[in-house]
């Protein structure tokens, strides 16, 4: 049952993350941020694995427990003045300059959430143009951190940066991307929103 179990949640956690990268939902805003009113700032919690505080002119759009009984939890950001934008399943939705996303998944082990990491990291490399591969440190956690370019035709946003790292039995995806005019610096704006990240300590 274990394995069966495990299989599972890393096919779940492989199409989610499949999912995820493909950036094609471009998450629209919350009835709050639709309403031009910004979410209460402080931590964002995402499920029992971490808390976030993103970047000042970013905006919370959607915290959701997607796929909780697996383990899956999402959280998304947006920055700039949204417009409407057609995705590729002919919905309307908010498109903002600048996205963030952050996808965490608790596992069973640390050699599973090593798995869910590489996944990722491959759906990644099969998605984009990668640019650069480095390891950083943020508040004391590892990550791989690759820029890119976004070459699919699906995808309104030009470039971006993701950093995939493991934590204990969790692993995690933090991901910016931007149109062509946004001209913040998107790996510091990363690494600064990583910094504010805490992890949530299981006994």
């Amino acid at each position: 049952m274990r394995k069966k179990y495990r299989n599972q949640k890393q096919k779940a956690a492989l199409l989610f993350g499949c999912l995820f990268l493909s950036l094609t939902g471009c998450s629209s805003a919350s009835s709050a941020a639709k309403d031009g009113q910004k979410q209460p700032e402080g931590q964002t919690e995402i499920g029992t694995v971490m808390t976030a505080n993103a970047p000042q002119e970013f905006i919370l759009l959607d915290n959701k427990d997607v796929l909780a009984a697996d383990g899956l939890f999402y959280a998304a950001w947006g920055a700039g003045n949204p417009v409407p934008y057609e995705n590729s399943e002919g919905e309307t939705i908010d498109l903002y300059n600048a996205q963030l996303y952050l996808l965490a998944s608790e596992e069973k082990s640390e050699k599973d959430a090593e798995k869910s990491r590489q996944a990722w990291l491959a759906s990644a490399e099969g998605k984009y143009k990668i640019q650069t591969t480095d390891t950083i440190t943020c508040n004391s956690q590892s990550y791989t951190l690759i820029t890119y370019d976004c070459i699919g035709e699906d995808t309104p946003y030009d470039h971006g940066v993701s950093a995939l790292g493991v934590c204990g039995a969790n692993a995690v995806c933090a991901e910016l991307t931007c149109t062509k005019d946004y001209d913040g610096n998107l790996t510091a704006l990363l690494k600064d929103f990583l910094n504010n990240c805490q992890y949530i300590q299981q006994n």
